[in-house]
């Protein structure tokens, strides 16, 4: 990793609030869902916790608003995020975590997801061209699909997960 690219920074979103789901929605953050198989239902709903999986939720009262700090490692192929929040996802990376859904996992994961800094003219960028504290930007996966939000059915959250460009989220960056 490069340390001269790699930095430090809070994601947030101007309307809503972005973190782990066990720190929007308390912890343990349960969804019931059914198992699908073929369109057809395959059994009856079964209770996961969610806690560690990347969501997003509105700026009500009552909600965390502690924002996501990330450590970006800089690669040559993209950045490798590394919570940097106190708790027990501390130095857990962001990755794909269930099917399309990015959330906490072990630094010794094989095949990371690595994200690209896309600014508002769809330019990828690194820490070199921020040139101010707070920057609009979208994330990239190494596989070209934007980080949005996504809806599963039987689960009461939104997650933060791999979209298509029209459903991609523009975060508001901030350096330190």
């Amino acid at each position: 990793m490069d340390g001269k690219e790699s930095f430090n920074a809070t994601l947030r979103m101007h309307d809503a609030r972005i973190n782990l789901l066990e720190h929007l929605h308390g912890k343990p953050a349960m969804a019931t869902i059914r198992s699908f198989s073929g369109g057809f239902f395959t059994g009856k709903p079964q209770n996961h916790d969610h806690s560690c999986l990347l969501g997003m939720h509105s700026q009500a009262p009552g909600v965390d608003t502690t924002p996501l700090r990330l450590h970006f490692g800089y690669t040559a192929q993209g950045y490798i995020l590394t919570i940097k929040n106190p708790g027990e996802y501390y130095d857990k990376l962001i990755s794909r975590s269930w099917l399309e859904v990015l959330g906490a996992q072990h630094s010794d994961i094989r095949n990371p997801t690595l994200f690209n800094l896309v600014d508002h003219r769809d330019n990828i960028i690194t820490r070199k061209d921020i040139t101010s504290i707070h920057a609009p930007v979208s994330l990239l996966t190494s596989n070209r699909k934007f980080v949005g939000g996504l809806r599963i059915p039987g689960s009461p959250y939104i997650y933060l997960g791999k979209t298509e460009e029209q459903s991609k989220i523009t975060f508001v960056l901030t350096v330190h």
